[in-house]
């Protein structure tokens, strides 16, 4: 806040009310109006700021993934043909509520397949909602391969691959799905537990899901973190694991994995690519039902 003017103060900063909170999307920003600053209207020392006040939010993997999603759009800008306004520097920063060492308040980053909204309230903090999406899905980057998320992809499919056949078919959807649910604009929804339970699991089965699990809460930092996944294991049997599509990695698919506590739900947009696990265009979304936007926090 110290290197904003008064004006780009007042605009940065808005009141938490739940439209406020809702106020984020996917979309570019010709179909989608954002509020708040973006990174492409800040001088260097202020994207610095920016920057660091997420570096202290998440983990570092947290923070390369973000960066790595944004770099993402970078890429798909430049490879020209999409004429929608999108590009590794147009994400907006919102401040909902007064940033402080007691009270409730929530900062958002997001654009283009992004929305990561964090609510702090004292000591506690929560990433939900938060949307990671991915397009290209990987890409390469001073000739080195990127892959945001990688493990999101990776370990869902090594989990779907470790099911015999009689908790494959409880976990397979019959209807097809090939787009998040709880995605833009669905705040206050919840979905019905689907999928085969995490209860009728091998061990080796649970640490594949629990592993999964894992890569959608580590973003948050190191200690808030810890905290949630206790929580996921202490609850593992009561998680359930739906799936849609082929085990083969390559493939197209749709999972989500639902615990008392959180829903994850994972689906490609669009065919198969030549990058690794073969999924050019990811929309995802982790969610706290009971605590998204800090819902349960106490302030």
């Amino acid at each position: 806040m110290d290197t904003l003017d008064s004006t780009q103060k007042t605009t940065v900063t808005a009141e938490r009310t739940q439209a406020n909170l809702s106020q984020w999307s996917n979309l570019p920003d010709q179909l989608f109006k954002r509020a708040g600053l973006r990174m492409d209207s800040l001088d260097s020392t202020q994207q610095t700021a920016v920057l660091k006040i997420l570096k202290a939010a998440l983990s570092d993997e947290g923070y390369k993934q973000v960066t790595q999603i944004t770099t993402g759009d970078g890429v798909l800008a430049a490879g020209g043909g999409i004429n929608l306004d999108f590009g590794a520097d147009h994400y907006w920063i919102r401040i909902l509520g007064t940033p402080a060492a007691t009270g409730k308040w929530t900062l958002q980053y997001g654009g283009h397949h992004l929305a990561v909204n964090i609510t702090m309230a004292g000591n506690s903090m929560t990433l939900a909602p938060t949307l990671w999406a991915a397009q290209p899905a990987a890409y390469a980057d001073a000739a080195a391969e990127v892959e945001p998320l990688c493990g999101e992809t990776v370990k869902a499919f090594k989990l779907a691959e470790s099911l015999d056949e009689t908790q494959l078919k409880a976990a397979a959807l019959t209807t097809p799905i090939k787009e998040i649910v709880l995605g833009a604009g669905q705040d206050g929804k919840t979905l019905a537990a689907e999928g085969v339970k995490a209860s009728t699991f091998t061990d080796p089965q649970k640490t594949l899901l629990l592993d999964l699990i894992d890569e959608w809460i580590t973003p948050l930092n190191t200690e808030q973190a810890a905290a949630k996944l206790a929580e996921a294991k202490k609850n593992l049997d009561q998680t359930t694991f739906a799936w849609y599509g082929q085990t083969a990695i390559g493939n197209p698919i749709y999972y989500r994995v639902q615990g008392p506590t959180f829903t994850i739900e994972f689906a490609h947009q669009q065919g198969q690519g030549a990058n690794a696990g073969g999924i050019t265009h990811i929309h995802a979304i982790y969610r706290e039902p009971s605590n998204d936007y800090g819902a349960g926090l106490s302030s």
